[in-house]
């Protein structure tokens, strides 16, 4: 940097410009960490639909088999069954069209499925599909066929608002608008889209292919239970297995109720649960298929709740898929009853990303911006923490905000992520950011001439002071406002150099006086010169102007 009276050099501008030019990439590049959680995320809600579909399936052949036995009882079942078999068909494949089309998008007309996504963080192809003007608007497609899809389930088959099954599917197919965002206001549609990388989209198109399949499982369930509920009978029990999660992160806990499905209040049965597979035996006695406990296999037996369902809880120190099953023992007026039962749940680690908005360092004096992703954990349940020093705060529309002061000296401040789990609380790592000043300003004389610029006397006379802005297109912060607080103005007289020492921008009576006396050609030159911005009271570069 110049100091004195001295102009800045070239060397010293094209070092100015590569700083904001490495400015510019840092706000312009979007992070490969959001990215890959957005793949990962894909990957597993992917993983998530397939084993819907294995259960759906399973469900539906449950249904046919059922009706070629009593065609009677289960053949109107059984057609209103396919009926909304052919629906979410058509729903899921709706999707999975909308997500090529935005592959395409970006891609170009030729790609597949199964073309490798090289634009994953592509922020334009999503929504001018999805919501842009003069686009195909899927948007609303995509909102009509899921408002559509929620009413027949919730509307046609299952009506009664009270039950379990409604509330649940009401809620995994719930559209929601934010519009109270002033700032902000999104419709649903919009949510899946703006402002979000590609990949993003995807992963969300995703989770409603996996909520469409998820819901259509409960409807199945919910349509053999309430056709079954009119003829119960002892010898039609089966197992039952109900847990709250099917995922978990690695160091939770898996809770699942294993019970007797049409039983009746009086039943108190015994659980017997192995995670070693076969998880029983089975013969066939006139005709009759009938389950017994394996030789030479370790059971639990579980503890039952007031209700008669047996309670299974594991600690999950490992990652991976597990199978458990078991039998159900019940001594009913036809003597022993044996029911099988079988489920599983997958263990996976918690994922977490933080991710500065505008920039990949935080600066100093300015409200930064800060996106925190943790996957498996509701958002009420994600802890945010800062280097003592900082400071961050939820920011309106979501999101937060990190604060980092003038005083504080440090170069880098550490953001931690914590979550609250039923067994206290679980740390899940944390980021480090750079701390940078807000970049320089150019000094400007006059209000209008740069260092070295020839300039009539009468312009300096006109707008005597100098004024201090930042002068960059690539910095993303808007509105950030300096101004010179002090200054050293230089003169000659009789070969002697004499200087003026002025607080503020504004040019004094001594100083204009001097620049009266100058003749054309002379240097005007300003030194010392120090300015107050966000990042506190600073000094930079002088600038010598030259009179006309």
């Amino acid at each position: 940097m110049a100091g004195g009276n001295c102009p800045e050099t070239p060397r010293q501008k094209m070092i100015g410009m590569m700083y904001l030019f490495y400015t510019a990439l840092l706000a312009l590049n979007v992070s490969s960490e959001i990215v890959t959680a957005f793949v990962k995320i894909d990957d597993s809600i992917k993983k998530t639909t397939v084993n819907f579909a294995v259960k759906t399936r399973s469900l539906y052949g449950i249904i046919d088999a059922k009706a070629a036995e009593q065609p009677g009882k289960y053949s109107e079942l059984a057609k209103q069954a396919h009926e909304i078999e052919a629906i979410t068909n058509k729903f899921y494949n709706d999707i999975d069209r909308l997500k090529l089309m935005i592959i395409r998008e970006s891609q170009g007309p030729e790609a597949t499925f199964e073309t490798e996504i090289k634009k994953k963080d592509d922020l334009h192809a999503a929504t001018i599909i999805m919501v842009g003007e003069g686009g195909p608007k899927m948007g609303d497609s995509l909102r009509s066929w899921l408002e559509n899809y929620r009413k027949l389930l919730l509307d046609q088959i299952i009506q009664d608002t009270s039950l379990t099954v409604y509330k649940n599917i009401d809620k995994n197919l719930e559209i929601v608008d934010q519009l109270d965002n002033k700032d902000q206001p999104f419709k649903w549609e919009e949510t899946l889209c703006r402002g979000m990388p590609m990949i993003g989209t995807l992963a969300m198109l995703s989770k409603i292919q996996a909520d469409i399949r998820n819901s259509e499982a409960d409807v199945l369930e919910f349509m053999i239970a309430k056709l079954e509920g009119l003829d119960i009978r002892i010898t039609s029990l089966e197992g039952l297995v109900s847990s709250p999660r099917s995922f978990i992160i690695r160091g939770g806990k898996y809770k699942s109720y294993v019970f007797l499905g049409a039983r009746d209040t009086t039943m108190r049965p015994t659980v017997y649960l192995t995670y070693q597979s076969p998880f029983y035996d089975s013969v066939v006695v006139n005709g009759e298929v009938q389950f017994k406990l394996r030789q030479g296999i370790t059971y639990d037996t579980l503890p039952l709740d007031e209700r008669g369902k047996g309670i299974h809880e594991r600690d999950c120190g490992s990652i991976g898929d597990f199978t458990y099953g078991g039998l159900i023992h019940y001594k009913s007026n036809r003597g022993d009853m044996w029911l099988p039962f079988t489920s599983s749940y997958q263990v996976g680690e918690a994922g977490f990303t933080v991710s500065a908005t505008k920039c990949n360092v935080f600066y100093r004096g300015l409200d930064n911006p800060v996106e925190v992703a943790v996957s498996g954990y509701p958002k009420e349940n994600v802890q945010v923490s800062i280097t003592p020093g900082a400071t961050i705060r939820p920011a309106q529309g979501g999101g937060y905000i990190v604060q980092v002061p003038q005083s504080y000296t440090a170069k880098e401040v550490t953001i931690n992520v914590s979550v609250k789990t039923d067994e206290g609380g679980k740390n899940l790592g944390q980021k480090k950011f750079n701390v940078l000043n807000v970049p320089p300003p150019t000094i400007l004389v006059a209000g209008a001439y740069r260092d070295g610029a020839t300039l009539p006397k009468a312009a300096l006379q006109r707008n005597p002071f100098l004024d201090a802005k930042l002068e960059s297109d690539f910095f993303p912060f808007e509105g950030v406002k300096y101004e010179v607080a002090q200054y050293d103005f230089f003169y000659t007289v009789r070969g002697v150099t004499n200087k003026v020492t002025v607080t503020g921008g504004q040019f004094n009576q001594a100083v204009l006086g001097e620049i009266g006396k100058m003749a054309s050609g002379s240097q005007v030159s300003f030194s010392n010169i120090y300015y107050n911005g966000p990042s506190g009271r600073r000094q930079t570069n002088g600038v010598t102007v030259i009179l006309q």
